[in-house]
């Protein structure tokens, strides 16, 4: 597999690895761990934007543009979590599995995501769901690395990953210029749920970055018309606002 991850070196600086005490200690060196261990602001339930230094001295839980959201009732509630902020040298472990064809990196950020949902010991999902490409864009590409994440975190969390469950419907411009609202109305309707979601089950949506939400909200929005009724939407990183 072209580009694999070099076995017993660091995926972020190639050293050696030799503390295996660390969860990620069979991905990470002992020098580059604090990066991974930082503390993690306390971010939208919905979003996870992070709030700011203080949030809890308002009792914010969700960011200015979920609170309203929530306030009106306006959906069904939707959860969120992410491992960190979408900045360097995050950005560039997900360029290396996103363009540069390194699938070792999968095996790391899905192992990284799967650690971070354990630590927050939050309720775990039934079964896991990556947001899908387009088939044009799976041709051109050869994989998805929202996939490629799945099937690495399901298999730390113990929990089946089901790639047909949820399909790209039409291909989509450019994203990286639009509002979030313009992206809400690019994306209407570019997901459809292949099958009725029996009740009860609790659903983990994944991607590699949460850039506005729009994507996950959209897949959302399909996977509850098809009778979903527990989301929690799950990736590596979230940019910052």
């Amino acid at each position: 597999m072209g580009g694999a991850m070099v076995p017993g070196r660091c995926v972020a600086c190639q050293s050696p690895l030799q503390d295996q005490t660390h969860a990620l200690g069979r991905f990470v060196c002992g020098g580059c761990q604090p990066m991974i261990d930082h503390q993690e602001p306390l971010r939208c339930k919905r979003c996870a934007l992070a709030l700011g230094p203080r949030p809890q001295a308002f009792g914010w839980t969700h960011c200015r543009h979920c609170k309203p959201l929530i306030e009106c009732k306006a959906e069904a509630p939707l959860e969120c979590v992410v491992c960190s902020d979408y900045l360097a040298p995050f950005d560039q472990w997900i360029a290396r599995l996103k363009y540069g064809n390194n699938h070792g990196m999968a095996r790391f950020l899905g192992h990284w995501l799967g650690t971070r949902v354990m630590e927050l010991g939050m309720e775990l999902p039934d079964l896991l769901i990556p947001v899908p490409v387009s088939p044009d864009k799976l041709k051109q590409r050869g994989y998805n690395q929202a996939a490629l994440i799945a099937r690495h975190l399901g298999r730390h969390i113990h929990r089946p990953v089901h790639n047909g469950w949820l399909i790209k419907t039409k291909e989509l411009g450019a994203q990286a210029a639009l509002s979030r609202e313009d992206r809400l109305q690019n994306l209407e309707g570019a997901f459809r749920a292949t099958r009725l979601i029996p009740k009860g089950i609790r659903i983990g949506l994944i991607d590699d970055v949460i850039t506005t939400g729009a994507t996950l909200q959209s897949c959302a929005a399909a996977l509850r018309k098809a009778g979903a009724e527990s989301i929690v939407t799950m990736a590596v990183c979230r940019t910052p606002e």
